[in-house]
């Protein structure tokens, strides 16, 4: 055996090290070529010379993320120096006062906290994503998801040709009024804007990751949350709507027939009454003036006798 191992040794070696240069060669070629077509494609570039692969080029995906970059477009002026996010991460600012010690991210994740109380056993979110809870009365087939992602559903509307997502994108829109220089973002995030006056020492987020404050009574036990999510909860009241409304919808559909025929029941009576009105008035007078003195006769009598 030994004698064997020395014989098939140097052959092994041998076949190691020609598939090792072939693949060294491979990756030779494959740079290679790559680099040919990058310089194909620059060379097409500056000659005006359409090619095929020139979107693909390095040089101009750094073209474009700069163009992305420039100061008149929304990513450029949220990155531009004393901008937005300039101003979210500066010394002393919104970020640092967030993941300050004892700042609003240490008291939600501190231990008894809101995000203990949240994930624990039986906390809201377990509670939440259990079978049967809200999150699964949402998924189940036919459900809220369901209806909006359907076709010709609400996300088809949403995101078709003209809807609401092309409004919000478009030149001179919503998205571009809020990324403004001075525009709602530049607001929020200014020195004194609504940001930091939110995140001050003893501002709103402070009172509300307090004991007893805004998310305490909303997440903590008893409160709005598991209220909404219990059984015979709003959740569930709202769900039974809109069943409700389901089944009422056939009834007014009768309702509607009925008052069609009503109406259509009123014309026929006012066609039929016009005839008999003028027939009234083609009658000799001598007929309508006998009728009104027995009329009048008969009121006569009857107001003279006792009851």
């Amino acid at each position: 055996m030994r004698i064997r191992n020395v014989i098939e040794l140097p052959t092994k070696i041998t076949f190691a090290t020609a598939a090792s240069a072939l693949a060294v060669a491979e990756a030779s070629i494959s740079l290679s070529r790559l680099a040919v077509e990058n310089v194909q494609a620059e060379l097409g570039a500056a000659l005006d010379i359409e090619t095929p692969k020139r979107s693909g080029t390095p040089l101009d995906l750094l073209y474009k993320i700069n163009e992305l970059l420039n100061e008149d477009r929304s990513l450029g002026r949220v990155l531009a120096p004393g901008g937005p996010l300039e101003r979210l991460l500066a010394p002393g600012g919104v970020v640092d006062r967030l993941t300050a010690p004892d700042g609003f991210a240490e008291k939600l994740a501190k231990p008894g906290g809101l995000l203990d109380r949240a994930t624990d056993e039986d906390g809201i979110l377990m509670r939440i994503t259990a079978a049967g809870g809200p999150l699964d009365r949402l998924t189940r087939p036919g459900g809220v998801i369901d209806q909006f992602t359907e076709n010709e559903g609400i996300l088809e509307r949403l995101t078709g040709e003209g809807g609401v997502i092309d409004k919000l994108t478009e030149p001179g829109g919503v998205l571009e009024r809020v990324l403004d220089t001075g525009g709602i973002l530049d607001q929020l995030t200014a020195v004194d804007g609504l940001l930091t006056k939110l995140s001050e020492d003893d501002g709103l987020l402070d009172r509300a990751v307090a004991d007893g404050g805004i998310l305490d009574t909303a997440f903590g036990p008893e409160g709005t949350i598991e209220r909404a999510i219990s059984p015979g909860g709003a959740i569930d009241q709202i769900s039974e709507l809109s069943a409700s409304i389901g089944e009422i919808a056939p009834t007014i559909v009768e309702l509607q027939k009925t008052v069609a025929e009503l109406n259509l029941a009123a014309e026929t009576l006012n066609s039929a009454v016009v005839p008999v009105g003028e027939l009234v008035g083609r009658l000799p007078k001598r007929l309508t003036r006998g009728a009104d003195k027995d009329s009048r006769a008969g009121n006569g009598s009857g107001a003279g006798q006792l009851p």
